[in-house]
């Protein structure tokens, strides 16, 4: 007489027809993650079972119950997953994709369905399908990110964020010692007044580890601080040029990219010329930028370098007995670009 499984088999099914427990399925299926010993034979005989009657193993059973689904997720606090290979984000998935794939983890793709993105909906959160999740976003919601540490969920956020009481693992690029790199070097040609503008506040935490290079710069010269101008938006900077002619400003060090393209075409407008007028470094930060055909002295932003340290770090704190936050930090390459001269 043959054997009869439902279309879906279960794992009762699966020891039924394999001649073992149900235990034994379940150890099978968590051996790699529980230490487990079973023997060959047995575990062969299972996973024939499995392969003839087309079982899959539901992640969420195997999550709430203690198991790895050897999964991990990505979610943004931003609907920013990128369409074309220059969209900011895409460098960071790649890296992500990059790593899981060599320790041998799927990515899942977290994303919500209308309104607001929320990790947390009526007291749950789907994160819970993967093993743990790499979160980044530029504007995150840190109520959310302090609930899902007080869970105790496993998570590694992408970028430096810092949160109320006890601190969250995150992997960040090292802003301030790239910016301190940079602004040390317009000390070495000679540049004796040197100041900082960024568009926007500066009240974000990327925002600040620059401004603090700036300043750790000063201090390790003996210097006293440069000017630090914070415009409103680009429309600013033609009286921001103003100011760095009235002060005698010879090297600007610009938070975005933006900023430097605005800055080099108003001062074109007064006939100043970039580098011999006026250097400038870049630190970095691409938005809104036009990409025009100018090679910037600056640092590049290591988002691919990220992603694969923020997997690494995420899969160790899986496979830790005990977990703590941990923070990493990824150097900035320095880029040497055209925009910095020695002063005249």
């Amino acid at each position: 007489m043959a054997r009869s499984v439902p279309k879906r088999p279960t794992q009762a099914d699966i020891a039924r027809l394999a001649g073992v427990s149900q235990a034994t399925v379940s150890l099978v299926l968590n051996e790699r993650d529980s230490g487990a010993r079973i023997s060959p034979e047995t575990r062969d005989r299972v996973l024939a079972a499995m392969r003839e009657w087309g079982y899959v193993a539901n992640a969420s059973a195997r999550s709430l119950a203690g198991g790895r689904n050897r999964i991990i997720g990505v979610y943004t606090f931003e609907p920013v997953f990128p369409t074309t290979g220059v969209d900011f984000y895409f460098p960071f998935l790649l890296g992500m994709e990059q790593e899981a794939a060599e320790l041998g983890h799927d990515l899942l793709l977290f994303t919500s369905a209308g309104g607001d993105r929320q990790i947390f909906r009526d007291g749950s959160t789907r994160l819970a399908l993967a093993d743990g999740a790499l979160l980044l976003g530029r504007n995150p919601n840190v109520d959310e990110i302090e609930r899902l540490r007080d869970s105790g969920y496993p998570f590694v956020y992408v970028g430096h964020r810092e949160v109320t009481g006890a601190p969250v693992s995150y992997v960040a690029a090292d802003y301030t010692a790239a910016t301190q790199e940079l602004t040390r070097q317009l000390f070495a040609r000679g540049h004796e007044r040197v100041a900082y503008a960024r568009i926007g506040e500066g009240e974000a935490q990327p925002s600040r580890d620059r401004e603090k290079g700036f300043r750790q710069a000063f201090r390790a010269d003996g210097r006293l601080i440069g000017p630090v101008w914070t415009l409103e938006s680009a429309q600013d900077v033609t009286g921001l040029v103003d100011e760095i002619v009235a002060a005698g400003i010879t090297g600007l060090v610009a938070e975005q990219q933006l900023l430097a393209e605005e800055v080099r075409a108003a001062a074109a407008r007064r006939g100043l010329d970039i580098p011999a007028d006026l250097s400038v470094v870049v630190l970095g930060d691409p938005t809104g930028a036009r990409r025009d055909d100018v090679a910037w002295t600056g640092f590049e932003v290591p988002r691919q370098e990220m992603g694969r340290a923020a997997t690494r770090l995420l899969v160790r704190s899986l496979d830790a007995e005990e977990r703590a936050a941990v923070r990493e930090s990824v150097g900035c390459p320095i880029v040497a670009g055209t925009t910095l001269a020695r002063r005249r």
